[in-house]
């Protein structure tokens, strides 16, 4: 089936898992199409490891995920979605596939070494130098060390209806094919159907044969039942002497989980020991990992992709270019990539643009009152002295991270260079990697790609400043700084080279892992000031967006990537978009906040445990406790046993992920359940601490409601397409989204949006907000479901369409803005966050040249006049935002 050009008008992000699968999807298509979506954007569908909750484990690229629904089913969901007019958008990991036995491809590589296909198709160094490691693939699973493992029986040979294999923490590893020559050595006397079934396993592994047809070969060689192996497995597991042996001889070697971060010879994807990475700069693994996907391309099945993590790829220009060469110019391709302040995407990627984490943080930002943000930081920073200085701590994070974590992938660096003959043999090692480690330290977020020589002079100056501030950072370091500098500086031969340009490939591609390691997952679960910034793509520290500020960079989005995504939720997002509001509203009330924290700290200070004389919740996790409960407290202000199971859970993983008292593989237990028991205590039924922060909540709710409304309508009208995150169509109060790991009522959501639909018309904006308590947030479904008719009708005005700035007497009390495109307009208002006052009321716009007179507002039906030039807007008591488009006989303000 022939693919035509399609741009989304809005996307839906699904999250596949056991709980919502095709069929769930299916039962509501109905209602998304009557919502106003355009186009499904779907985790990953493929085949992962057993329980996935998210789809980002990939065993297999090439069969549906049999968990979430068939390929048939697939097919059913395309008709169904074609008659509604609507499309779907793939999420695709081309990265990393899952280090599990599920996998097939990794493990015919482990099964028959270099005459397997795939023995190249993972980034697997088989030469390293560790002689532990030469022509093995580390498996760093043991939860202790090899030998220690070996005596408590936790590996062993072992039977299954496919042959033998061996087992370990619930896998099973296949045996190479020096194992069955020597079995047959070992094997005892009586044993010849074993001895019969192992001679043809010795025969055959090592035929070249593609995957499908190795299984093939091997379903025919079927074992002997069990009872026939048992004395073979009795004298393997029993001797322990002899189980090393067989393991000696395998193409892995088993290890703890914690030696990979300081030795390992494969590169994993964000530090994670299940994520075994692709080379998928080899064109043939390029062309195998995507044969599948491009199939659902051309049946018409999938009309999109996103591309998750494009920065961990080798060279993601390359990727991009081969990607487009495959799929052509009609298919539509974001890419998740976190733009740092005002960095944009490369103008040589061939992309629509990315996934939103730069809008996102926009808008937060628009959404948050200046002055009271300082004073919060203010207030942070005198009590938190040590975490004071944020680019040196963010540097320090990073240091902490490349040592602790990182430090085998930190060696392969190191030993690169050597191996490219980029530096001399007789260079100090220790010395070259002291320096390149405070070289990439020191590189800022924004990731450079070299692909040939010259470099651009804006990558040269990142490139420089870094070495700059590295010698500044340790000077004893210079000479040898001055040696990687020589990597590309123009006056040296090497420059030339292809090997250099892979090294540099190399480092800059390690150092955006680096960053997102030590800043996104280790710093911004450690730095409280206010932590709705927290975020990918925003900052904790540089979070400055005045409405001017705004529609500049709206006027550059439509002009660079009006196609990217808008979103304001993601599964990787550390709050639901309308607790990171909540959060923001703080920065309206900061001298009360502090009084309120001041007080909270007193009165629950009993409740603090001291372990070796140091309190647990220390000072800066109690912080991020009760900013935590603020975010997340129900908007009905239910806080039952489950708000506090979401609470402890939240804070595990931030205290984990934070690396300062605890952490995934070395929790501290103590520190972690003396938190758990404050956040427990002070979330009691009638606690002072509980109702005080009801009280709180209530005070700041409508205002944080009208903001939450401003930043769904901004979304929805501002250039870029609009992204809903599922469910979030009602208020999203949660710790983030977890990967989909929350249940959406439907039934509800389809009740309501029927109900106003019935007839054909709405009823008129729903009252439910009046007051602190707003329900469930009918009103966003409404706004949500009006604005996208309105997108749905005028797609070439929001697509295409100028993005004009509105002025008002009063610029800092509301953001406006009007969308043109020839003779169809808009014009989008909505009040901004501000210290000095609490009303929100809205002043009248100036009209641009060639603007209608007469317009209708979208969501009451109130009909407006500009008056020489002026517009007055409605009164917000009722509906708080404002979305107007031309009334049916409006004329043209000259």
């Amino acid at each position: 089936m022939r693919n035509e050009f399609f741009t989304p008008v809005a996307t839906y992000r699904i999250q596949f898992n056991r709980d919502f699968t095709f069929t769930d999807l299916e039962k509501q298509l109905d209602y998304l199409h009557q919502l106003g979506i355009t186009t499904i954007y779907a985790s990953p569908v493929f085949e992962t490891m057993p329980g996935s909750r998210h789809g980002y484990d990939v065993t297999n690229p090439r069969e549906i995920n049999n968990t979430i629904g068939s390929l048939a089913h697939m097919r059913q969901l395309h008709v169904k979605l074609r008659s509604l007019g609507m499309s779907w958008v793939q999420d695709i990991v081309p990265n990393y596939m899952a280090f599990h036995c599920r996998n097939a491809r990794l493990m015919d590589a482990l099964e028959r070494g270099t005459a397997s296909p795939y023995y190249n198709y993972f980034d697997i160094d088989w030469h390293h130098p560790d002689p532990d490691l030469h022509g093995k693939l580390m498996a760093p699973f043991l939860k202790k060390n090899l030998r220690e493992t070996i005596a408590d029986g936790g590996i062993r040979l072992s039977y299954s209806t496919l042959g033998l294999s061996i087992v370990t923490g619930g896998q099973s590893y296949p045996l190479s094919a020096k194992s069955y020559k020597w079995l047959l050595n070992v094997l005892p006397p009586g044993m010849g159907p074993v001895k019969d079934w192992l001679t043809e396993m010795k025969g055959n592994i090592l035929q070249r044969r593609s995957l499908s047809d190795w299984e093939a070969m091997r379903s025919l060689l079927k074992p002997p039942r069990k009872h026939a192996f048992l004395p073979l497995l009795d004298l393997v597991n029993s001797d322990t002497a002899l189980l090393q042996e067989l393991l000696d001889i395998q193409h892995y070697t088993f290890a703890a989980r914690s030696e990979a971060d300081f030795r390992i010879n494969y590169r994993r994807f964000l530090g994670v020991n299940e994520h075994i990475a692709l080379r998928m700069e080899d064109k043939a693994v390029f062309e195998e990992y995507h044969g599948f996907l491009h199939r659902l391309y051309q049946e018409g099945i999938i009309q999109g992709l996103r591309i998750d993590q494009i920065d961990g790829l080798l060279d993601p220009a390359q990727y991009i270019y081969h990607l487009r060469e495959l799929f052509g110019n009609n298919c539509y391709i974001i890419a998740e990539k976190i733009l740092a302040g005002h960095e944009t995407l490369p103008e040589r990627w061939a992309l629509q643009g990315s996934t939103g984490y730069d809008f996102l943080a926009g808008v937060s930002q628009l959404l948050t009152d200046g002055e009271g943000m300082e004073k919060l930081g203010r207030f942070y920073r005198t009590h938190f002295p040590g975490l004071a200085q944020y680019p040196e701590l963010a540097r320090s994070k990073k240091q902490l991270v490349l040592e602790k974590h990182m430090n085998g992938e930190w060696d392969n660096l190191v030993r690169e260079a050597f191996r490219l003959k980029l530096v001399l043999p007789e260079t100090d090692k220790i010395r070259l990697k002291m320096a390149l480690g405070d070289f990439m330290v020191c590189l800022p977020a924004n990731r450079i790609y070299p692909d040939g020589w010259p470099l651009p002079v804006t990558d040269t100056r990142q490139l420089d400043q870094a070495i700059e501030d590295a010698i500044l950072r340790n000077p004893a370091t210079g000479t040898a700084l001055e040696l990687i500098r020589s990597f590309w500086d123009p006056d040296k031969k090497q420059q030339q080279g292809t090997a250099a340009l892979l090294l540099l490939k190399k480092i800059t591609q390690f150092a955006g892992q680096l960053y997102r390691e030590g800043v996104a997952e280790t710093l911004f679960y450690v730095y409280n000031a206010l932590l709705s910034h927290n975020e990918a793509g925003d900052s904790p520290v540089q979070n400055k967006c005045t409405p001017d500020g705004f529609h500049e960079r709206m006027a550059v989005r439509q002009y660079l990537s009006p196609f990217s995504l808008n979103t304001t939720a993601t599964h990787d997002t550390r709050w639901g978009e309308d607790a990171r509001i909540r959060l923001n509203t703080l920065t309206i009330i900061p001298d009360l906040w502090i009084q309120q924290v001041q007080a909270w700290h007193t009165a629950n200070h009993h409740l603090i445990t001291l372990i070796d004389e140091k309190p647990a919740p220390d000072l800066n996790d109690e912080y991020f406790i009760y900013q935590a409960v603020f975010a997340c407290l129900p908007a009905a202000w239910e806080a039952g046993s489950g708000f506090s199971n979401q609470m402890t859970a939240t804070f595990l993983k931030t205290v984990r992920e934070a690396k300062v008292h605890s952490s995934w593989q070395l929790p501290d237990t103590a520190y972690e359940l003396a938190c758990l028991q404050f956040i427990e205590k002070i979330l009691e039924s009638g606690s002072t601490f509980l109702e005080g922060m009801h009280h709180l909540a209530e005070k700041q709710g409508a205002q944080a409601h009208i903001f939450s409304l401003a930043q769904t309508l901004i979304k929805i009208t501002a250039p870029g397409i609009p992204d809903i995150y599922q469910g979030c169509e009602l208020w999203d109060f949660s710790a983030g989204n977890n990967d989909g790991q929350h249940l959406v009522n439907y039934a509800l959501r389809r009740k309501l949006l029927a109900a106003w639909q019935e007839d054909g018309h709405a009823p008129g904006w729903p009252k439910e907000h009046t007051g602190g308590k707003a329900g469930i947030g009918k009103e966003k479904l409404y706004l949500v479901s009006k604005a996208l008719q309105l997108r749905n009708a005028h797609a070439s005005l929001f697509i295409h369409g100028e993005y004009i700035p509105l002025t008002s007497g009063e610029r800092n009390n509301q953001i406006a803005y009007a969308r043109k495109y020839r003779q169809d307009w808009c014009i989008v208002v909505a009040p901004l966050l501000s210290a000095q006052s609490g009303k929100h009321d809205l002043t009248p716009l100036t009209l641009p040249a060639g603007a209608p007179l007469k317009w209708k507002n979208v969501f009451t039906g109130e009909l407006l006049t500009a008056q020489n030039g002026q517009l007055p807007l409605p009164n917000t008591q009722h509906c708080p935002v404002v979305l107007l488009s031309p009334a049916p006989d409006h004329k043209f303000h000259r």
